[in-house]
């Protein structure tokens, strides 16, 4: 409003849109209106706006009636607890609009879970901010900062309703995790993200992924959007030209940027699996087979490669003979296979599962882990 040099017009349009909103059959709608209602009211008497003398006696009768209400009531008790929140209490849109409140205020006063705070720390490197670029000041002049979390949804149970003191102020909502908090939480999200794509080659976990015998755009995509998000250390596909194509990229969704990538034809899997084996990986088969082990009971080494099969084919016999071990996936129903993508979604997801979390060792091991063990022997 500081900034409209007509004040009283606009002050009369929010007045008029406010008036049908505190009509609205919804009890939490009507509630909010009255809250908006009674600041608009509050600012067309400072300013002293003509032309409203026939709403004068119906407005103010209304708010006096809110206001003087007694009881314990839930309507009341809402109006009370909606009034005195932050947001129409204490927040000004253009007085607080700097970095802190935007980034670490209002999220912590509106309940979000703590490491969704970024605290000034994060901005300590951009010294200068160009003007018109957005917030003009990093740290907040108000008193915002100095108030405590307050609930921020208003339950609609209806004025009378005797549920509404039961209900939780909030039900469950979507988060999507954030993956570097768990693994180096002391790094700046940019640093963190410079840092893998500056060292494809490094990765949390030591999990090869063998995808060059998938044909589908669909499944490869999908595919490298599974290996990033679980931690693979790299993806394996028949033609890096694949990253091109429009529907892998839709299936991605930029997992390719963050993923190491390598292109291994299918006519050199063979030599490539034979240099794996001599770099100490236990080679893994997504395949149905006749000594193939439940996936339920098999225990993925620590360096494992993952070959998944054509969609049609499967995996070849010629390259079954160099596997370690078939795992395959124990099923319920008629249906006799999985989609590729889905098959290595779960297999990949149970390795990073067994390897976040030590386990005892499994009684089922590879054909690899055996002969290392006669060896030993």
């Amino acid at each position: 409003m500081q900034n409209i040099p007509e004040k009283k017009l606009i002050l009369k349009q929010a007045l008029d849109l406010v008036l049908r909103w505190a009509l609205s059959h919804n009890f939490s709608v009507r509630l909010y209106a009255l809250v908006a209602l009674r600041k608009i009211w509050s600012m067309c008497g400072t300013l002293q706006v003509e032309g409203l003398d026939a709403l004068t006696s119906v407005i103010e009768s209304s708010l006096n009636q809110v206001e003087s209400a007694h009881g314990a009531g839930n309507a009341q008790k809402s109006w009370q607890r909606i009034r005195d929140h932050f947001f129409f209490a204490a927040f000004h849109p253009l007085e607080d609009h700097c970095l802190e409140t935007i980034f670490y205020i209002l999220p912590r006063l509106s309940g979000l879970v703590e490491d969704e705070w970024i605290t000034m720390e994060k901005f300590s490197r951009f010294t200068d901010i160009p003007s018109g670029a957005g917030p003009q000041r990093c740290l907040s002049p108000t008193r915002l900062r100095e108030l405590q979390p307050e609930a921020w949804a208003q339950q609609d149970g209806g004025p009378c309703s005797g549920e509404a003191e039961q209900q939780p102020e909030w039900t469950d909502v979507q988060k999507k995790i954030i993956p570097w908090k768990n693994y180096v939480p002391d790094l700046d999200l940019e640093l963190v993200l410079r840092d893998r794509a500056a060292k494809l080659g490094k990765s949390i976990s030591r999990l090869i992924v063998v995808a060059s015998l998938i044909d589908k755009p669909t499944n490869l995509g999908g595919l490298c959007r599974t290996c990033e998000v679980f931690g693979a250390a790299l993806l394996v596909v028949g033609s890096l030209q694949c990253v091109r194509d429009k529907q892998f990229q839709h299936l991605s969704v930029s997992a390719e940027q963050w993923l190491p990538l390598v292109e291994v034809r299918p006519s050199q899997l063979p030599g490539f699996l034979q240099q794996k084996k001599a770099e100490g990986y236990t080679v893994v088969g997504a395949e149905q087979t006749a000594r193939s082990a439940a996936l339920t009971h098999y225990r993925f080494p620590e360096s494992s490669l993952l070959l998944l099969g054509n969609e049609r084919e499967g995996i070849p016999a010629n390259l079954i003979q160099q596997l370690d071990v078939c795992v395959e996936i124990p099923q319920q129903g008629i249906t006799r296979s999985l989609n590729v993508h889905v098959s290595a979604a779960l297999l990949v997801w149970e390795y990073t599962r067994q390897q976040a979390r030590p386990q005892a060792p499994s009684r089922l091991r590879s054909r690899a882990e055996t002969a290392r063990s006669g060896q030993m022997k």
